[in-house]
């Protein structure tokens, strides 16, 4: 048997993996860390954990991966209902392409590379001992592992630049509105690179990262075809 042919249940793995690994992580995330007001002012305001885009994107990753199980078992339980599956099917896919995959990608590279520049603008040492090392790589570092893990053990149709494109920066554009909605119920930036920026520099970063997410997700479209192939055929043939 070639290696193609062990990438379906590689890919039941992945989700099984990316499962357990996000639920928990995002359970212990919301219900276990718990970091003191005069520690860090921001983190008991307004929005509570769902303020900070690491959180976020860890609920999308549990979301995705709980659903991509579920289409998983889905023909085990209601063989017979192929069109329903095919829908789930789509939406995944849909889902993946558009936030998922690109959100992972945000989230993962623009932390580390803060971090590597001054990890005060995004984590300071004050806050190690509330928010582990396991679960900061699991919020920061297997997004993006799994993401990767995810489009290379299963192939998947991506949806129009547009459609896909405009999805993820509507996500990213909501997301801007949302912090500043909390800046103005609480006064505080959520990031700490945030209050470092005068208004021009502050766009400006906000600009870079519209931009930087359009790029990201052209990355995962490239990805995609990379792996896979331009043509239906070559999906085809990797599976045989």
């Amino acid at each position: 048997m070639s290696l193609a042919s062990y990438l379906p249940v590689a890919n039941v793995a992945v989700h099984v993996a990316g499962t357990i690994m996000f639920v928990s992580s995002v359970y212990y995330n919301y219900f276990h860390v718990n970091v003191p007001t005069n520690v860090n002012p921001i983190d008991d305001a307004f929005g509570g954990k769902f303020k900070y885009l690491t959180f976020l994107d860890g609920c999308f990753q549990a979301l995705y991966f709980v659903f991509a199980l579920v289409v998983d078992v889905f023909p085990l339980v209601l063989p017979s209902q192929s069109s329903i599956l095919e829908t789930l099917v789509q939406v995944k896919n849909f889902f993946f392409a558009s936030i998922a995959f690109p959100l992972s990608m945000f989230v993962s590279t623009t932390f580390w590379s803060l971090w590597f520049i001054d990890r005060s603008l995004v984590m300071p040492k004050d806050l190690d001992q509330y928010f582990p090392n396991w679960l900061n790589h699991t919020m920061h570092t297997f997004v993006f592992v799994f993401a990767c893990l995810e489009m290379i053990t299963a192939y998947r149709p991506y949806p129009s630049r547009v459609l896909g494109m405009i999805t993820h920066l509507c996500l990213q554009l909501s997301y801007l509105i949302w912090i500043h909605i909390v800046y103005s119920q609480c006064h505080m930036w959520v990031y700490p690179i945030l209050t470092q920026l005068n208004l021009p520099l502050r766009c400006l970063f906000f600009l870079g990262t519209f931009v930087y997410t359009s790029f990201l997700y052209l990355v995962g479209e490239y990805f995609n075809k990379f792996v896979w192939g331009y043509q239906p055929q070559k999906v085809q043939d990797k599976r045989q």
